[in-house]
């Protein structure tokens, strides 16, 4: 189905986005990863080159436009297309401080990352989409955007903005065959989810666990290929009559809050 077809993914070099790298590999697509880290976007090029030898990595700030044009304008360059776009880069930093002591840059900083990154590559996407009038693009929000948790406040204003600005944009560009989806996953163990046990003691990371599995109606950590499947899904002709759609991805944690 991806045979010969070409993505750009975001955010590739680790998670989620290096699960649906890979798993877009196995099925031919070239793979473009952009990310800001040279050594790790590398690394990654090593591995979906086994499947996908046309792949290529494309060192890219997502906050910054200059960068984002070059990232669309060099794979079109290279392959003459762009099909699929997986919009998927991500940083939690800062994201719990209390609001009375979250500082003004890292606000900005945040909601650059959450927001303005899915803006300026759509914007730039759409420009190639819209001439082969054809595309697909996917654009990674969060359950925090649905859950809206003390202390996610800017994080989740800006991954809730992804969502809308999804469906707005889905709206727009339905009618030259250009398909828009988000989608919001739930706790999957990825590096970030790591990090976060990495500085708990022992029975802080036990009792961490516990709440995710409480919280959960499965009872567990998804494994990021969990996820990458759903984006699959969302970015192939199966899901052709879908877009403007936000699917969450979270194991059941979300209708738990309703």
């Amino acid at each position: 189905m991806f045979e010969e077809k070409v993505g750009i993914i975001t955010g590739g070099t680790s998670g989620i986005g290096l699960a649906t790298a890979e798993l877009l590999a196995k099925e031919g697509m070239h793979v473009v990863i952009a990310s800001r880290n040279s050594e790790k976007g590398e690394e990654t090029l090593s591995r979906l080159r086994k499947w996908s030898p046309r792949s290529i990595f494309i060192k890219t700030d997502v906050t910054n436009s200059q960068d984002v044009k070059n990232l669309v304008s060099q794979t079109y360059s290279t392959f003459g297309k762009i099909d699929v776009g997986f919009n998927n880069a991500a940083n939690t930093e800062a994201a719990s401080n209390a609001t009375h002591e979250f500082k003004e840059e890292d606000f900005d900083h945040l909601i650059n990352v959450t927001l303005k990154s899915v803006w300026l590559c759509m914007k730039y996407q759409l420009q190639v989409m819209t001439k082969q009038n054809s595309g697909v693009i996917v654009n990674t929000s969060s359950m925090d955007a649905i859950l809206c948790s003390a202390g996610t406040g800017v994080y989740a204003a800006g991954k809730s903005g992804v969502i809308a600005l999804t469906k707005s944009v889905a709206q727009e560009y339905g009618h030259q065959n250009i398909r828009i989806n988000s989608f919001c996953p739930g706790a999957f163990r990825t590096p970030m989810l790591e990090e976060r046990f990495s500085n708990l003691s022992s029975e802080e990371k036990a009792k961490l666990n516990e709440s995710y599995q409480k919280l959960n109606a499965l009872g567990r950590i998804g494994d990021p290929i969990e996820a990458a499947k759903a984006v699959k899904w969302l970015l192939s002709d199966d899901a052709s009559f879908v877009t403007g759609q936000n699917i969450i991805v979270d194991g059941g944690i979300g209708f738990r809050f309703e």
